[in-house]
């Protein structure tokens, strides 16, 4: 774990000592090898406790709604941003109360893929380190970023934070990706309707219904959540089919549009679902029925809120 450059580190604890902000999210060493744990820090005191490397894949935009009304100051990679955008188009975040220190990103490390190519349980890994030639040394063994890394991170082209006061270290190269990012979502497209639904079964039935996709997502903030309500109970919270797909099918849609592709929902779930999928083929009607892209611009209108008479309309029956 690699703690905060030293300008980072002062310009934080410069922010809660002069009353900027109340409280600064960011990482420090987690109780498993290769995974940090968000660190809330109220003193200046204790920004030491503060770290960045590759292991530090929570989404922090998550909590911003929990603290509406204190200023808050927080790291951000370029997907997690692009949720901190989200959360300000709707309201749920001033950016006058922000204070964000922005983290250009190459990546961030799949433990459980790690361990399952090295063979041994995640408990038993050292901690890694990213090489500047983007392989990740774990153990003495280099390991190739696409065998390292989580899924997404090898396709994402917006590397850098689109919002952040201070930014950490030198901006990206964005990537000029020779793979297509919904490639997954073109595959699975392109079955039959009967494939398709079986597809979508066969993920489905690892769902348990514990909720850690919702909880994970920076975007599903709803004071009570139409899975939690009694009054009505729009479904029954067991593990039949039926339940595990309206679940799964009504957040898809509340996130239709919305969705920035951060992937919080998906590394997430202890049953490995692959949420992605879902979330993502909405994420490319967005693209090419509206050419709207969640979480690139602050002042751009989501698709579902807005009108042009230039909206393709090739899709209406």
């Amino acid at each position: 774990m690699t703690p905060l450059p030293d300008p980072i580190r002062r310009a934080i604890a410069h922010w809660l000592e002069t009353g900027e902000i109340d409280l600064f999210i960011g990482y420090e060493r987690g109780s498993v090898p290769l995974r940090a744990t968000p660190c809330f820090v109220r003193d200046a005191a204790d920004v030491e406790r503060l770290i960045w490397d590759a292991a530090c894949e929570n989404n922090l935009a998550v909590y911003l709604p929990k603290y509406r009304g204190i200023k808050v100051g927080l790291m951000a990679k370029g997907c997690d941003a692009r949720a901190i955008v989200g959360l300000i188009q709707e309201g749920q975040v001033e950016r006058e109360n922000l204070r964000i220190v922005g983290v250009p990103c190459s990546g961030v490390v799949d433990a459980r893929k790690v361990a399952a190519r090295l063979g041994i349980v995640v408990e038993e890994l050292e901690q890694g380190i990213v090489m500047p030639d983007g392989d990740v040394e774990i153990d003495g063994e280099s390991i190739p970023a696409d065998e390292a890394l989580f899924d997404l991170c090898s396709t994402c082209n917006r590397r850098n934070p689109v919002v952040y006061d201070v930014l950490l270290g030198d901006s990206l190269p964005e990537n000029d990706l020779p793979k297509d990012e919904f490639a997954h979502v073109r595959a699975m497209e392109a079955l039959d309707d009967e494939a398709r639904w079986e597809a979508f079964n066969a993920e489905l039935t690892r769902c348990n219904l514990c909720y850690a996709c919702r909880n994970a997502c920076p975007l599903c903030y709803c004071n009570t959540c139409f899975a939690d309500r009694t009054m009505p109970r729009w479904f029954n919270q067991t593990g039949d089919p039926e339940d595990l797909q309206f679940y799964q099918i009504m957040r898809t849609f509340h996130l239709a549009g919305r969705c920035v592709g951060c992937g919080a929902c998906t590394r997430a779930c202890p049953q490995g679902v692959n949420l992605r999928l879902f979330l993502d083929k909405l994420r490319l009607d967005a693209r090419e029925l509206f050419g709207y892209e969640a979480g690139t611009d602050v002042k751009a209108r989501p698709p579902l809120t807005t009108y042009s008479p230039d909206d393709p309309d090739d899709f209406v029956l």
